[in-house]
């Protein structure tokens, strides 16, 4: 998918980077008026996230930043410090645990369904955002059901691959097989929280 910007006054963003700060702003609002524990901790991750990746230059250009310490407010760690960024989200919940893996998953799933729709919108793809935010809806609605049973868990993880694997199918149908940093992250993230989701079922054990 070809990258586009936009300009609001002085302040210009690509497609996928207005796509994400959307996702994590309505995210936020959707658990904050359903459940503002689940808020609480999602609200930490973006910090987190932000944080570490903006940080991040001064390991990757240590150099410059000692010679110029202002490089930190108007440069990050690129790439490498998204993937960092990624990687202390990934361990500050496997630390910070939420109340149900169910609820842990939602704000993921919630995460990629903004983004997504918000994506194909900012490409004008209007018939693909509405036939992608339907169906996953529907995946996020059978996942909420079925993780109230007894075996919820199994459920959880199950609908995760599904939908994860659903997501990709549709990049593949838009733009080619291609493994972008968008199929990446959502691959990176459905192994990394059912791995580590799996570690702590089997601590409480």
């Amino acid at each position: 998918m070809t990258e586009q910007w936009y300009t609001i006054g002085s302040f210009t963003f690509s497609s996928s980077w207005g796509a994400i700060i959307a996702s994590f702003v309505l995210t936020f609002l959707f658990l904050f008026f359903w459940n503002r524990k689940a808020s609480d901790w999602y609200s930490n991750t973006i910090l987190i996230f932000i944080l570490v990746w903006k940080l991040s230059v001064i390991v990757i250009d240590f150099q410059t930043v000692i010679k110029h310490p202002f490089t930190i407010l108007y440069f990050h760690g690129g790439i490498i410090g998204y993937w960092l960024g990624l990687a202390a989200v990934l361990l500050y919940i496997f630390f910070r645990k939420a109340d149900r893996p169910s609820i842990l998953i939602l704000s993921w799933m919630t995460t990629v369904l903004v983004f997504e729709v918000v994506l194909h919108t900012l490409h004008d793809d209007l018939l693909l955002a509405g036939i992608q935010s339907v169906l996953n809806l529907m995946m996020i609605y059978f996942m909420m059901k079925k993780s109230a049973g007894s075996d919820g868990g199994v459920w959880t993880r199950q609908i995760l691959v599904l939908f994860t694997l659903f997501q990709l199918f549709v990049h593949t149908l838009i733009g080619g097989f291609e493994l972008s940093v968008i199929t990446w992250t959502y691959l990176v993230m459905m192994i990394g929280l059912i791995f580590l989701l799996t570690v702590r079922r089997k601590t409480n054990e």
